[in-house]
């Protein structure tokens, strides 16, 4: 028995042992090889390669703003897709089209079963890309189906100064027309678009520039700052408004950027971003600039300025607007009109002068070619519906007798009952044309343009062409159906001064528009409170609405100053606009700007204020105050408060400026994204104290002289009265017993 258990146990510590062998070469021979690992060079630099390698990417037409369904109908129809490709790339070998589509061809034989209809001629479907014909489908079958094309991808441009890719789908149904056959084909947004790309950091100058700062329809954005000191100088902060509005004014608006201090910045691998840089020259030598990649030896003469474009070692892109005090303005202004060119050394230009353009916006009389535009010529190809843009300065109205003389010329070869033109204002039919025969060579038309749909700020008037030909078969492209108007149209618009009232009522929905009494935005003029940086963002999202809502690209010149610096003599012939804390403005409560607004030491609303409801936040809320107001009819000054209790407040009263649910308040309340309460208040609006009704009722009796007087009657004419009649009832007494005693 006791070496039957001897033999268990030596078997037992046997088969441990094994175990732990097994174990321990298992081990050894798993991490030998990582311990030992060689690392070739050569290989390291062929993953180093591979990053430069061409990339496949895959675009669909809905990322590229397709966003729904398009049907084409026959027998002619076509859609457009404008898309810029990133700056960095670069396309390479073959690129492929998958158009996913849906075909209807209608036929006088019915349909068995559920098989789509083949053996019919619908049409032919054609791709062109920049102008170019990629390729032409005829298509015999209808139902869902998916066209593969195939072309260089060398067609594709790269970003440039006023230009985008182009992709055109056209379908041309005559053929399938003649055969007395509808046809119609429905693009999907799920087709696609594929190519090769490479990034590379191709070399850009000042040439391009909007480029690669603000790029129209990109398809992969790259976020926008625009970097100036904490703590910047009156003239870096003229300059740096200057440059957001420019930015408005160049996009449309469309742009977006975030302004940044200097010190705040930092660059991150996870996101790319261009910068704009604006600071004083005499700051260049100072370590954060020199870290953004600034060569020290940039220079400018005395009141010239510099505009500089660099390139970090990430790829990333910055122009540097500076100069001295002077300078530094002027190069501010030819950044925003887009007026940036260089000569000789591709990446630097010197500023020496800035001279205001001419405007045509106050012109009693103006031509397409003075506003701009040239000749229209409306094809199918080429578009049906065109704009011009005109500008009336606030303050003024047009009168009844505004004309357009409008002088066009037409193919006579148009259906005459299914082709016209017609011309609406700001949205609104003012006018349709009906052609003929008489028409079609060189004719002119006085069209009579309604006042009252013309308003202070941008107006436009859009052309809407219909060109049909006789022959509903024939495709109505440029070389038949025509519709030509003459660059000496003009417009006729008188002006006179806006008669509203004494004084003259203002609302947030007057906001840009009113504001734009002057040009290149020379009569607006920003305070700012000095206590935080988050009043010059805000500072600088309203100023990229202003150059939003300009009517075309001029040197901007508007005024913005410290609160501190304030020079009266601006604000008192300009609009002024009050970004910061209340409390930060101590003339905020004078009979010029705000009496009926009083705030206490939270910078919140105090119950003092004159208004017509006085609201109190939950301790250490956010909220955020608009106020805007007008003058008497002999100015057409405006003056508009952003005002917040915090920097978060403040952001929130900036966002709340452009929302439509506000536009009919001239003053608001707001306490978060979106959540806001406005209201159309007297005090605002007159800019005098009125007082609420149950405090008018409190008068004090005595200031009534007619009440007084009563008063001051009863205390002796009742006296008088009882005496008198006292006196009568005695002598009326006397005379009875005398004649008692006579008889």
């Amino acid at each position: 028995m006791i070496a039957e258990d001897g033999m268990k146990r030596s078997f037992l510590f046997q088969l441990i042992g094994i175990i732990t062998l097994i174990c321990l070469t298992l081990s050894l021979g798993g991490t030998s090889p990582v311990s030992a690992e060689y690392i070739d060079p050569l290989a390291s630099a062929a993953n180093s390669a591979n990053a430069d390698l061409p990339r496949q990417i895959e675009l669909t037409f809905a990322g590229m703003g397709m966003t729904s369904p398009q049907t084409l109908a026959g027998p002619l129809s076509e859609y457009a897709l404008r898309f810029n490709l990133p700056a960095g790339w670069s396309p390479t070998g073959l690129a492929v089209i998958n158009l996913e589509l849906s075909a209807f061809f209608s036929s006088i034989v019915p349909t068995e079963g559920t098989e789509p209809i083949s053996g019919l001629t619908g049409g032919d479907l054609s791709v062109f890309l920049n102008g170019t014909l990629v390729a032409v489908k005829t298509l015999q079958q209808s139902g869902d189906q998916t066209i593969q094309l195939e072309f260089d991808s060398s067609l594709l441009t790269l970003p440039a100064r006023g230009s985008s890719n182009e992709l055109r789908v056209r379908w041309d149904g005559s053929v399938s027309c003649r055969m007395n056959l509808l046809s119609s084909v429905t693009i999907m947004p799920s087709s696609t678009l594929d190519f090769s790309y490479a990034e590379s950091s191709r070399p850009l100058s000042l040439n391009h520039f909007p480029v690669p700062f603000i790029i129209e329809n990109s398809l992969q954005p790259v976020s926008l700052k625009l970097i100036l000191p904490a703590s910047p100088s009156g003239s870096e902060l003229r300059a740096a408004l200057i440059v957001a509005a420019g930015i408005g004014q160049l996009s449309g608006g469309a742009a977006a950027f975030e302004m940044v201090s200097l010190e705040d910045f930092k660059r991150t691998s996870a996101e790319k971003q261009n910068v704009i840089l604006v600071a004083t020259s005499e700051k260049l030598k100072t370590p954060e600039l020199r870290a953004l990649g600034l060569p020290a030896e940039l220079q400018a003469g005395q009141a010239e300025g510099i505009v500089h474009l660099f390139q970090h070692s990430t790829g990333e892109y910055g122009v540097f607007v500076s100069g001295d005090e002077a300078g530094i303005i002027k190069a501010a202004q030819v950044v925003s009109a887009n007026q940036v060119i260089s000569a000789g050394e591709a990446v630097t230009m010197i500023v020496s002068a800035v001279n205001p353009a001419v405007s045509s916006t106050n012109q009693e009389n103006m031509t397409l070619q003075d506003l701009g535009v040239g000749e229209m010529v409306f094809t199918h190809p080429d578009g049906l519906v065109q704009s011009v843009d005109f500008f009336i300065p606030a303050g003024e109205q047009a009168r009844p007798d505004s004309t357009f003389d409008l002088v066009i010329s037409h193919s006579q070869q148009l259906d005459y009952l299914r082709s016209g033109l017609q011309v609406k204002l700001n949205g609104f039919p003012a006018v349709s044309l009906r052609l003929n025969d008489n028409t079609a060579n060189q004719i002119l038309f006085r069209l009579i343009l309604p006042s009252n749909l013309i308003h202070a700020g941008r107006n436009t008037v859009e052309l809407i062409a219909g060109l049909n030909t006789r022959d509903i078969c024939t495709p109505p492209v440029e070389s038949v159906a025509w519709l030509r108007v003459s660059a000496s149209s003009l417009l006729h618009i008188p002006l006179e001064r806006a008669v509203a009232g004494s004084p003259v009522s203002k609302v947030l929905g007057d906001f840009p528009d009113a504001l734009m009494s002057g040009s290149g935005l020379d009569n607006v003029t920003f305070v700012l409170a000095t206590s935080d940086f988050g009043n010059l963002q805000a500072a600088g999202k309203l100023a990229n609405q202003l150059g939003a809502a300009l009517p075309q690209s001029e040197p901007l010149r508007l005024h913005a100053v410290w609160y501190d610096m304030v020079d009266p003599a601006l604000t008192a012939e300009s609009n002024v606009i009050l970004v910061g804390k209340p409390l930060d403005f101590k003339t905020l409560a004078e009979k010029g700007q705000f009496p009926a607004l009083v705030f206490n030491q939270e910078n919140t609303l105090s119950d003092e204020s004159a208004l017509a409801m006085v609201t109190k936040p939950a301790a250490g809320a956010d909220v955020g105050y608009l106020a805007i107001r007008g003058f008497d009819i002999q100015t057409d000054r405006v003056l508009l408060a952003v005002l917040g209790n915090s920097p978060a407040g403040i952001r929130y009263a900036v966002d709340a400026v452009s929302n439509p649910e506000v536009s009919a308040s001239n003053f608001v309340v707001v306490v978060g994204e979106g959540v806001q309460a406005g209201w159309l208040d007297q005090g605002i609006s007159t800019g005098k104290v009125v007082l609420p009704a149950a405090q008018a009722t409190e008068a004090p009796a005595a200031s009534d002289a007619v009440q007084q007087f009563k008063q001051g009657m009863l205390v002796w004419v009742i006296p008088v009265v009882a005496a008198l009649l006292a006196l009568m009832i005695l002598l009326v007494y006397i005379e009875v017993r005398q004649q008692i005693r006579k008889e």
